[in-house]
């Protein structure tokens, strides 16, 4: 049976696991032999410190080796919930199963010294978007490190793979020790930062132009329920239940503004410049509601979220009335 078939159709199983075999161990090597692999525990070659500095979610969750497949025993390491531009990864140890049985006739390609050890890249059926790099312990066991792209490109299908390989070496005998793990671009969320970090959203709009905009004078301080890092202000509005809704003011200090869901879900965005800031406008024809959003920085955003309840073409004058107003209280990048 070949081996991508049967480790694709075990992803599933994997995320239904905990890593629960017991720590493994290597005998002494022989002289001019591997170590002998007593148990496999793919788990344990990710540590937690490991898994922090590649990105990736720990403990790993494992699927036991089916020797009547051929297939040996992998941890699954998946992507942190922050990090949509992510992969997961993946680490497979063999204890009585050798490589050439594994691959069952896939050919080898490129070659890569990491760690102490040569890791061979093999083709596989799930395609160039897929990366599988295997080094060879002894004559009936060895080690695999997989990722795959995560923007479905074959350019940088082994980068996490290749990041996670020197971590792993360092837990085989012979390894090089304390190695620095440096994780791919995206792998990991960016960390708050910019001009955003020590900014009050509240002090965007002043009381003179909140009367402007028929908005409460004082803004409510909010925080995100899921993110520490965001935080916002809202204005109330003052025309009752109906007509203009309340004005929502969000700081992202660690979110490019291609990943804020808040704008990303009232659709695609349309370029609204207001003086030199180079603002996006989000807005669905019929739809009450209407954001914008503003690139502070590469990983820094601000957006606003406000509307009508009664007439949708007016859904977007609150943020075009507020936004040459805000632009002059806002901190530069």
């Amino acid at each position: 049976m070949g081996f991508r078939i049967s480790v694709a159709a075990g992803l599933t199983v994997l995320a239904l696991g905990g890593c629960t075999s017991t720590v493994g161990g290597s005998a002494s090597p022989v002289p001019g032999q591997g170590p002998v692999i007593t148990k496999a525990d793919p788990c344990a070659l990710i540590t937690q410190e490991d898994a922090g500095a590649l990105g990736v979610q720990y403990p790993g969750k494992e699927r036991p080796a089916r020797k009547e497949q051929k297939v040996p025993a992998v941890c699954r390491f998946t992507e942190l919930d922050d990090a949509p531009k992510a992969s997961s990864l993946e680490v497979s140890l063999s204890k009585d199963l050798s490589l050439n049985d594994y691959m069952n006739g896939a050919n080898p390609g490129e070659k890569f010294g990491i760690g102490g050890f040569t890791w061979t890249r093999y083709a596989t059926i799930l395609g160039p978007n897929y990366c599988s790099l295997t080094t060879e312990i002894s004559p009936d066991s060895f080690v695999e490190v997989t990722s795959d792209s995560p923007d479905h490109t074959e350019a940088n299908a082994c980068d996490l793979a290749k990041a996670a390989a020197p971590a792993v070496a360092a837990k085989l005998p012979g390894g090089e020790k304390d190695p620095k793990l440096t994780p791919p671009p995206g792998q990991k969320p960016p960390e708050a930062g910019g001009p955003l970090v020590n900014t009050d959203p509240c002090t965007m709009l002043k009381a003179d132009q909140t009367a402007t905009l028929r908005l409460g004078p004082t803004g409510e301080p909010m925080k995100s329920s899921s993110d520490p890092n965001v935080v916002g202000c809202e204005w109330g509005d003052t025309d009752g239940e109906k007509g203009e809704k309340a004005f929502d003011l969000w700081f992202y200090p660690a979110k490019a503004i291609a990943d804020v869901p808040i704008l990303t879900s009232q659709g695609e965005p349309a370029d609204f410049d207001s003086g030199d800031r180079k603002w996006k406008l989000y807005t669905r024809p019929g739809e009450k509601v209407c954001a914008a959003g503003l690139a502070m920085t590469e990983t820094s955003t601000v957006a606003i979220i406000a509307g009508n309840l009664d007439d949708p073409a007016k859904a977007c004058d609150v943020i075009k009335a507020a936004v040459p107003l805000m632009n002059a209280n806002l901190p530069t990048a």
